[in-house]
């Protein structure tokens, strides 16, 4: 049992540093990219990530979805892309309802009628290739100094506890 306890509690510190070495990584390069290079929308391998904060695509993306974004070379009618809108100076994902040559009309799949602007290519971010419903909320959490402090400080307290553990163990074969 001492065996097992002891190959348990190595891979539960392996993957809580793992993990807090993923969040450290991922919210440094998101930092950096945001504050240093002022790119509101980071890319990674022409992969960008965002999470939902208007219901304009419901029902096909809800408020607090995480969506994936990926850069192409073309974009589509039916194609839902993220873009960058100057005037409003925010990030918007719409579906595309007409293409016109480099320049796209939009539309939220729940609003009433068409944006009012059109959409260069060189504003877009990408498609939208994958949706985690939900998850959005958990990332943005994460991405806050409390959720990074709640991570850390839990994996802290688990850390400890496999050292307790490993403790009661030991005296217990003793």
């Amino acid at each position: 049992m001492n065996r097992a306890y002891k190959i348990f509690k190595t891979a539960l510190r392996v993957l809580l540093l793992v993990f807090i070495g993923i969040l450290l990584l991922y919210n440094g390069y998101i930092f950096i990219a945001r504050v240093c290079f002022k790119n509101d929308m980071p890319k990674a391998f022409g992969f960008a990530c965002a999470s939902v904060v208007s219901g304009s695509m419901a029902d096909e993306i809800q408020i607090g979805d995480f969506i994936i974004i990926k850069e192409q070379e073309q974009y589509y009618v039916g194609d839902i892309i993220t873009f960058y809108e100057g005037e409003s100076g925010t990030y918007i994902t719409h579906r595309i309802i007409l293409v016109s040559g480099e320049v796209y009309a939009t539309k939220g799949d729940a609003n009433n009628a068409a944006d009012s602007f059109s959409v260069p290519q060189a504003a877009v971010v990408g498609k939208v290739v994958a949706i985690w419903r939900g998850f959005g909320k958990a990332i943005s959490f994460l991405q806050s100094p409390l959720g990074l402090a709640c991570v850390i400080g839990g994996s802290a307290a688990l850390w400890i506890l496999a050292d307790i553990g490993a403790e009661v163990f030991r005296r217990r074969d003793e």
